[in-house]
Order: C-alpha cells, then structure tokens, then sequence
C-alpha cells in the first residue's frame, strides 16, 4: 500500500512541474496585505505544491505522536491489567495456564496446586498384586 502512496506522490510531483514549466507568465498577486507585482505562476504553482506537502507532513507528524501516546497509555493500562490479574490468582492459589485444545485452538486450564498422586494397589514389587497368604 505505501509503495501505491509513493508513486501517487510521483506522478503528481511530476504533473506539477509539467504544469510549472509550461506556464511561466509573470502575473499580479495579492494575499492577506502582501502584494507582488510579477511573479511567474510556475513559482505560484511550486510554492503552494510545497506549502500543502509541508501541511500533510505537519499533520501526519500530528497524527503519529497522537498515536504514540494513546500506544503507550494502553500499553500501561495492559501492564496494570496483568499485574492485577497475577495478584489475584495468587491470592486465589490458581494459576491460568494456556493450553491446547484437540482442535488447535487455545483454551485456559486451571491448575490448583501440585498435582495429586494416582491412586495405586499394593504391589510385590515385581508390579504383581500382593495376594493374601
């Protein structure tokens, strides 16, 4: 998408001196009390081109560092989150553990302490079943 952007910002750049070159007739300008007698409107042209290209720059900055700042907010709020998600398992004794379903997906499994032993008969050793004497 950006390298679309990049050569829409070309081909408009290069259409905007196409039209500055072939259009050097000096005229009259008059804005907000200045005045100017004889500028060529290839110069008009050009200035107001830079002058929009450096508003779009000043508000795409705007726009990023707003950005920025509302990354970083979350980015704590998240933290802050998390911290207290943590306090309370431990206070519960769980802990939330990921785990993964038959069907790929992940699904949350709650371990509560170690886990218990199975239970077992009474074996000879040779893992045969005591039998009574």
């Amino acid at each position: 998408m950006s390298q679309v952007i990049v050569f829409l910002a070309l081909a408009f750049s290069i259409v905007i001196a196409i039209f500055a070159v072939q259009n050097t007739t000096p005229v009259a300008v008059q804005f907000l009390g200045f005045r100017a007698d004889a500028v060529a409107v290839s110069v008009l042209v050009l200035i107001s081109a830079a002058l929009g290209a450096a508003a779009m720059l000043l508000l795409g900055i705007a726009r990023e560092v707003s950005l920025r700042w509302r990354h970083r907010a979350v980015a704590q709020q998240l933290k802050a989150a998390q911290a207290r998600i943590a306090e309370l398992q431990a206070a519960q004794g769980t802990v939330a553990l990921p785990a993964v379903s038959s069907a790929g997906s992940l699904s949350e499994k709650t371990v509560m302490g170690p886990p218990e032993p199975a239970a077992t008969s009474p074996t000879t050793g040779d893992g045969q079943p005591d039998a009574k004497r």
